[in-house]
């Protein structure tokens, strides 16, 4: 038997072989096991678990580790809802996670009845529990309406044939709960307000998603086209409802990049005050809830610029924000239960211009009662004139 010797300590070399195969025989188990263990995944829709009435495609983003396997189950909503756009038959669709982009798409047919329809996919990674994913399909008349009378936040409604009032929801702790509201002037091809709550619930940590798309519930004809290139000149997409206001969840943030939330706004007021002062309305929030209006507004000597497929789109000359909220921001009361002493309101009215890389200066501070003169909206209308009379800049952190 052959010995190797080192520091006077003799081992067999026959033993040091075994050893060494055990010993990547358990690394071999080890990673054929513990991998199995590790695997996991996670899944979102790409853009929203809501569509249109007109027959179309959807899609799960699926991520996690290499080798995982799916396997998905469309286990409501089979007579429209399919796996395949060749088999509508296809009611479950197995893989497994590769590098790079996994899609798994969701088709559905046309849906010509007068009420919405829900699809539900579940969704399975290897040993993990299943995810249920439910795919909401519009009428062909439907236009999910904002609760005008019920939430706070929702200004009071202007007949007007070229207005769409649209709310977008979306899942929250497997809860349906709303993202935010617009009124949309098909004319201008943006919205003139956009109506939203925030809270903590509101926020998270997933990243922006960038997922620009059109919106489902609007005709896309009257929609600037910027889901792949901006608006023309020095213009920004930029966000009413801020893209870091919904941070909770990967579907609420996507639905702040639909082209109804957009409009064509000077890079360099987008990209320095106006993003202090999203960030300044932020802080703001609390355990009552915050409630803000975002508008556009298009005045005398309104002018144009082009979106990215070329088409003309209006500019607006002005940007606006109210804010509502409880003073002492912990009553545990609805709005409408307040009384005056215990409520506050701001608003902000911004010109279309450059102000330099500054915070929210004093000059935009006004009333709600002022912006609603300058526009023509009733905004907070659970709440009485003199709250909207309002404006004491240092409530609000601004100096």
């Amino acid at each position: 038997m052959i010995f190797i010797s080192k520091n006077k300590v003799s081992i067999p070399i026959s033993l040091c072989i075994i050893a060494l195969i055990l010993c990547i025989s358990a690394c071999s188990n080890n990673d054929s096991n513990g991998g199995d263990l590790s695997q996991s995944g996670e899944a979102y829709w790409k853009i929203s678990s809501t569509v249109k009435s007109a027959s179309g495609s959807s899609a799960i983003i699926i991520t996690g580790t290499p080798g995982t396997i799916w396997n998905a189950e469309i286990t409501e909503g089979t007579t429209w809802c399919s796996c395949s756009s060749n088999d509508l038959t296809l009611s479950s669709k197995s893989g497994e996670i590769k590098e790079g982009l996994n899609i798994l798409y969701v088709y559905y047919n046309s849906n010509t009845s007068k009420e919405q329809r829900i699809a539900k996919i579940s969704l399975q990674f290897a040993d993990q529990a299943a995810k249920v994913f439910d795919l909401v399909q519009l009428s062909e008349s439907q236009q999910n309406l904002p609760a005008f009378k019920l939430w706070a936040e929702i200004p009071a409604p202007k007949e007007n044939t070229s207005y769409q009032y649209v709310t977008h929801y979306a899942l929250l702790n497997d809860k349906t709960i709303r993202n935010y509201s617009i009124c949309f002037d098909k004319t201008k091809k943006a919205a003139l307000w956009v109506a939203y709550p925030i809270h903590s619930a509101y926020l998270g940590s997933v990243k922006r998603t960038d997922r620009w798309a059109f919106d489902p519930i609007i005709p896309q004809s009257y929609q600037a086209d910027c889901t792949i290139r901006s608006y023309g000149g020095s213009y920004d997409r930029g966000h009413q409802l801020p893209s870091a206001d919904r941070d909770a969840t990967d579907e609420m943030n996507a639905q702040t990049f639909y082209m109804s939330n957009m409009t064509p706004q000077l890079n360099r007021l987008n990209q320095d005050m106006w993003a202090k002062l999203e960030a300044k309305v932020r802080a703001n929030n609390c355990s009552d809830t915050l409630y803000v209006v975002t508008g556009a507004y298009f005045g005398a000597g309104a002018t144009t610029t082009t979106d990215g497929a070329k088409n003309t789109v209006p500019v607006p000359t002005n940007y606006f924000k109210v804010l509502l909220r409880t003073k002492s921001g912990k009553t545990g009361k609805n709005i409408k239960d307040c009384s005056d002493s215990e409520l506050i309101s701001i608003g902000f009215w911004v010109d279309h211009k450059s102000y330099g890389n500054i915070e929210p200066p004093k000059s935009i501070c006004t009333s709600v009662a002022d912006i609603e003169s300058k526009t023509g909206f009733t905004f907070f209308p659970q709440v009485s004139s003199s709250v909207k009379q309002q404006n004491n800049p240092s409530q609000w952190g601004i100096n």
